[in-house]
């Protein structure tokens, strides 16, 4: 498996970001979902489970990260904001 470079990761990104803003966040979920279910469908249905399990815990790492960010766009927390 070959090694993922940030940079190539933060092009993409920033490729999808302005397809996404501004739209409700239950587009954005479809979206998201469907990108999703199109990658774990491109694997061994017998590694799906694992495949699945490992990409959620990889988004559960990139949460605070992203959170942090955008909250740093918006000028901080809002009132009653949970922390993470």
């Amino acid at each position: 498996m070959s090694k993922v470079h940030p940079r190539d990761v933060d092009r993409i990104v920033e490729t999808i970001r302005p397809l996404l803003a501004g739209k409700p966040p239950e587009l954005q979920g479809a979206v998201l979902a469907d990108l999703l279910a199109m990658f774990i469908a491109g694997h061994h249905p017998g590694l799906r489970e694992e495949i699945l399990t490992l990409h959620i815990a990889a988004v559960r790492e990139l949460v605070p990260p992203n959170e942090a960010i955008i909250m740093d766009r918006r000028g901080g927390k809002p009132p009653g904001w949970e922390p993470s």
